[in-house]
């Protein structure tokens, strides 16, 4: 099996692993070049619902170490990873009686480690962008049917309802970048573009249309949230591989909290200095 591309696994990775990872998800590795008895690390960070904020977790499970005394000195043996199960538990280093619970499933085979997190306790939350949430309420079936799939890494399936949520929405969105433009002031050429949008064109007409139509304060770095959500719209899901199609989803969903969330924030904030200038 080709190890082209993988990562090598480091103590970043395992943490992030289980951190992170959704229950019943895999990823692969290049195995270590140095031998390595276990995947143990010392320490992760989770929110602890007693101390009420983000801590470290410290292992609670004391380092073994295998010894060889037939020459009458103890050492470590070259023990490398092997196909088999683990388990981690750690306990918040604050209060001491918040606990995370980890079961992983570890696979060698021909040079490559590839690891499945099997159990999980407390179990895991599925998150969901709360302004995104209040801009899909007339769309929250396909919204939790995407979260729900994105958080499980089913990627074709999120992706395709996330492509459904886009369409069904794209004009909703389109009516908040214009009220925008309308109170902020916004110039002529980018209020003309985005209207041209809601008429009947090609869809590469469209990508064109809208990676110009946003003012500079929506393009973090250049890059061009709205432009990526047409560009979606255009896009199949049935040739494509799962991890594509999952890294899509993924960037459909941070494309449609980031235009949302802006855009309320920019509209609660004209509205309370209003309030706060009216009252002088």
């Amino acid at each position: 099996m080709s190890t082209d591309g993988l990562p090598d696994l480091t103590d970043t990775d395992i943490k992030s692993f289980l951190e992170t990872a959704p229950l019943y998800s895999s990823r692969r590795f290049k195995l270590p070049m140095m031998p390595r008895q276990s995947l143990r690390i010392e320490e992760i960070d989770s929110f602890c619902e007693i101390c009420k904020q983000i801590r470290p977790f410290h292992n609670n499970v004391q380092r073994s170490t295998q010894v060889n005394k037939a020459v009458g000195a103890a050492f470590l043996l070259p023990v490398q990873l092997s196909t088999g199960k683990c388990s981690f538990s750690f306990s918040c280093v604050s209060c001491k009686k918040s606990i995370r619970i980890y079961l992983v499933e570890q696979i060698v085979d021909d040079g490559t480690l590839t690891i499945q997190k099997y159990g999980q306790l407390p179990r895991g939350g599925i998150p969901r962008d709360q302004t995104l949430q209040k801009f899909l309420r007339d769309d929250r079936d396909n919204y939790e049917k995407a979260v729900i799939c994105l958080s499980h890494e089913f990627g074709i399936a999120a992706f395709a309802y996330f492509r459904r949520i886009v369409e069904n929405n794209i004009y909703r969105l389109l009516d908040l970048l214009l009220e925008d433009l309308q109170s902020s002031g916004g110039d002529e050429e980018h209020f003309n573009a985005i209207q041209s949008l809601r008429e009947a064109s090609p869809m590469s007409e469209k990508i064109k249309i809208a990676n110009l139509a946003l003012p500079g304060h929506l393009k973090p770095d250049g890059l061009n949230p709205l432009g990526r959500l047409y560009q979606v719209l255009s896009e199949g899901v049935h040739n494509l591989p799962e991890e594509e199609c999952l890294k899509k989803a993924k960037a459909t969903s941070e494309c449609l909290a980031f235009l949302v969330s802006e855009l309320a924030s920019r509209k609660e904030h004209r509205a309370r200095f209003k309030s706060m200038i009216g009252e002088l």
